[in-house]
C-alpha cells in the first residue's frame, strides 16, 4: 500500500508544472501581485505578474500601459525592486500616470531557473506559450483599468529584452513600440502584422551578450539589421550623434512603413566603466535610460520623422560598428586624425569630398577615435 501511494505522488510530480511562484515565493507576499489561472486538461496552471498602478491613476481616463520583463533567472518582485524602485522606473512611470506591469517568466525544468521562451507555437497555453501569456496579461489588465489602446509597450532587459523581441515579432499588432537593455534577438522567422518602433540600449563591452555576438547569439548590428529590413526603414536615413563627450553614440533611422523608427544607444562607457551588461541608468546628455525610452514610447517617432537641414549637413560616421570601410559623409575640407584607445595616432589625412571612405580592413578589433575638425567621435572595429 505504501509503495502503490508512493507511486501515485511520483506520477503527480512529474505531470505537474512548476511555474514560477514555485521558486518565487516573495511573489505571494508583493501586495501588487496579481494571478492569471488557466485549466489545461485537468491542470491547474498558475502566471503572475506585479502591477503597479500610478498614484492619479483615473478610471476615466485611458492610461498608456507598459510590460517590463526581467532577465533569466530572475524574480517579478526582485525585478520591480530594482529597476522600477532602485532604478526609478515606478517614479517615472508615476510622474508621466503609466501602469507598469513586471510579468513572472516560468520555471523551466531543463534549464531548472525561471527564463523567457521567446517564439509562438501556437498553443493557447500560458505556461507553454510566453507570446500567449502576455497577450492574457494584456487582457487581465484590461479587463479592470481603463488601458489606452495606442499607447500599450513592451520593454525588457537581457532574456526580458529577447521576449520583447519576439513579442514584436509575434503580436506587433499589440504594442505600439519596444524597447530593449542589453538585449539580443533569436527569433529569425517574424509574423509581423505591422511595422513598430524600435530603442535599443547595448553595451560595447556586454559579456553576456556580446555587442559583436558570438556563435550562439547575434550582433547588435544583425538584429538592428533585420529590424531595419522587417520596417522598410532605409538605411540611408542613419544619423550618429556622439553624447557623453563620446561615451555614447546615438543612431537613428527614420522613414519606415506606418512612419517606423528606431534608435541605437550605443553605450562605450557608463559610470567611467565599459557599457556592460546592465540596465542602463547614467544620464545621457542630462536625460536618464529610462526617460529617454519613455519619450521614444509617447513621441511614437515624431521626434525622427523628418530631419532639418542642420541634421543633414552634420558630419555622419556609418556604419558604426565597422568591418572594413568607414564612410564619413557632410564633411568635405576637413582633416581627419584615427587614434587608438591609446591615444596613438594611426591614421591622418584630407577628406576632399562629401563622401569619404577610409579603409579599416587591416584594424585590430577594438575601440578608436576619430577626431573631424572640432568633432571627436568613438568607433568600434569588429569582424
Amino acid at each position: 500500500m505504501k509503495y502503490l501511494l508512493y507511486q501515485i505522488v511520483f506520477a503527480l510530480l512529474i505531470t505537474i508544472k512548476i511555474t514560477a511562484q514555485d521558486t518565487c515565493l516573495q511573489n505571494a507576499n508583493n501586495p501588487n501581485n496579481r494571478v492569471i489561472s488557466q485549466i489545461v486538461g485537468n491542470e491547474n496552471i498558475d502566471r503572475e505578474y506585479i502591477l503597479i498602478l500610478p498614484q492619479n491613476y483615473n478610471t476615466n481616463t485611458p492610461t498608456p500601459l507598459i510590460i517590463n520583463m526581467h532577465g533569466f533567472g530572475d524574480c517579478a518582485t526582485d525585478y520591480a525592486e530594482s529597476i522600477g524602485d532602485f532604478y526609478n522606473f515606478n517614479a517615472l512611470a508615476n510622474d508621466q500616470n503609466i501602469i507598469v506591469a513586471y510579468p513572472q517568466a516560468a520555471y523551466r525544468p531543463e534549464k531548472e531557473d525561471n527564463y523567457w521562451e521567446p517564439g509562438d507555437n501556437g498553443m493557447d497555453d500560458i505556461y507553454e506559450n510566453d507570446v500567449y501569456f502576455i497577450e492574457e496579461l494584456i487582457a487581465d489588465v484590461r479587463s479592470e483599468f481603463n488601458i489606452n489602446q495606442d499607447m500599450i509597450y513592451a520593454c525588457g532587459y537581457s532574456n526580458g529584452g529577447m521576449m520583447a523581441y519576439s513579442l514584436a515579432c509575434n503580436r506587433s499588432n499589440l504594442f505600439s513600440a519596444i524597447g530593449i537593455m542589453s538585449g539580443t534577438m533569436l527569433e529569425e522567422n517574424c509574423s509581423i502584422q505591422s511595422s513598430i518602433p524600435i530603442i535599443n540600449f547595448h553595451g560595447i563591452a556586454d559579456g553576456v551578450l556580446p555587442y559583436e555576438g558570438s556563435q550562439w547569439y547575434q550582433s547588435v548590428e544583425e538584429v538592428m539589421s533585420f529590424w531595419l529590413d522587417q520596417n522598410n526603414i532605409p538605411e540611408s536615413s542613419q544619423h550618429s550623434t556622439q553624447l557623453n563627450n563620446g561615451n555614447v553614440t546615438l543612431d537613428e533611422y527614420y522613414g519606415g512603413s506606418q512612419n517606423s523608427c528606431m534608435k541605437l544607444y550605443t553605450i562605450y562607457e557608463e559610470f567611467d566603466k565599459p557599457g556592460d551588461h546592465v540596465w542602463f541608468s547614467e544620464e545621457i546628455n542630462g536625460i536618464t535610460p529610462n526617460e529617454i525610452m519613455w519619450n521614444f514610447f509617447k513621441e511614437n517617432c515624431a521626434s525622427i520623422s523628418t530631419t532639418d537641414e542642420s541634421n543633414k549637413a552634420s558630419t555622419i560616421l556609418y556604419p558604426n560598428p565597422v568591418k572594413d570601410q568607414l564612410e564619413i559623409k557632410n564633411a568635405a575640407g576637413q582633416k581627419y586624425f584615427l587614434h587608438n584607445i591609446d591615444g596613438r595616432l594611426l591614421l591622418k589625412g584630407n577628406i576632399e569630398s562629401n563622401l569619404k571612405t577610409i579603409n579599416l580592413a587591416d584594424m585590430q578589433n577594438g575601440i578608436y577615435t576619430i577626431q573631424i575638425g572640432k568633432q571627436t567621435n568613438r568607433i568600434l572595429k569588429i569582424d
